[in-house]
């Protein structure tokens, strides 16, 4: 009887360890989709490679380097959290607004069908805009808040159409100037402020449209298509990375794979 006793406990802490162990794992994989594409991603390979380094001098004896990694990893943790504030900020908002209707898989398939719906207008009206060289700017709304920048601009707050989406953007009209931001089933605002990128790698021939843009998406994890008024070209910019020469088919699978079907597949595949 003993022995059978501690042989069920033996296998329950088994099944606890595995357990721990899944969960660990399902943890850092959630960790790595929403850091993909951005700095963060960056920083895990840096801190990896501090820690194997740590490990390596720890292990040689080099008693002076180990001492110097160990206080790279001490004070770093500070660093990381105020020069990666965003990606930070984007996770931590991500997990707080997970509902419980979105666990439970319920009105999703109304929210896909309207995201559907938002894209299609989305896809027809930059075609329609590149052919007559109209500059446009949508925003389109994922888990981060974007209030700061509504409150910005004119609030809209009606159902998305293709005829309002190119009067908006028609040059010399009221709103023409700034972004119009839409979430899953309407259009929220229009004309409104974007941050822009300091980032110098981008060329200088990119104008502001195309920098407030970039600005956005490397602060919240929104989804910016811009329309050059110069070229007619259709960009794209995610997670401050900038996506250019969409057609209207690439444009289309763009959207619908990180946007559309983000809550189902959270990796972020930057191909056309």
């Amino acid at each position: 009887m003993i022995a059978d006793y501690l042989s069920n406990i033996g296998t329950l802490t088994l099944i606890i360890h595995l357990l721990d162990i899944l969960l660990v794992w399902v943890v850092v994989y959630k960790l790595l989709t929403l850091l993909k594409g951005t700095r963060g991603m960056q920083l895990v390979k840096g801190i990896l490679i501090v820690i194997g380094l740590k490990i390596f001098f720890s292990f040689i004896g080099f008693t002076t380097m180990t001492y110097i990694f160990d206080q790279v990893v001490t004070w770093g943790v500070l660093g990381i959290m105020i020069i990666f504030q965003p990606e930070l900020r984007r996770a931590l908002e991500y997990i707080g607004r997970v509902q419980l209707s979105n666990i439970l898989n319920l009105n999703i398939k109304k929210e896909k069908d309207n995201k559907a719906d938002i894209i299609s207008s989305i896809v027809e009206t930059t075609r329609h805009m590149s052919r007559r060289r109209i500059g446009a700017l949508l925003v389109l709304e994922n888990y981060t808040g974007l209030d700061e920048y509504v409150e910005s601009g004119i609030i809209i707050n009606a159902a998305v159409s293709n005829e309002l989406i190119i009067n908006i953007f028609i040059p010399n009209t009221p709103l023409h100037d700034g972004a119009m931001i839409l979430n899953k089933d309407k259009i929220r605002a229009a004309s409104c402020v974007l941050p822009l990128s300091d980032n110098r790698s981008i060329a200088s021939s990119y104008g502001t449209r195309h920098r407030a843009a970039l600005g956005l998406s490397e602060l919240t994890d929104a989804i910016v298509v811009v329309v050059s008024e110069e070229t007619g070209k259709i960009s794209v910019c995610q997670n401050g990375v900038l996506t250019t020469d969409f057609k209207s088919d690439g444009l289309s699978k763009y959207l619908t794979e990180n946007w559309l079907t983000q809550k189902d597949n959270l990796l972020r595949d930057k191909s056309k």
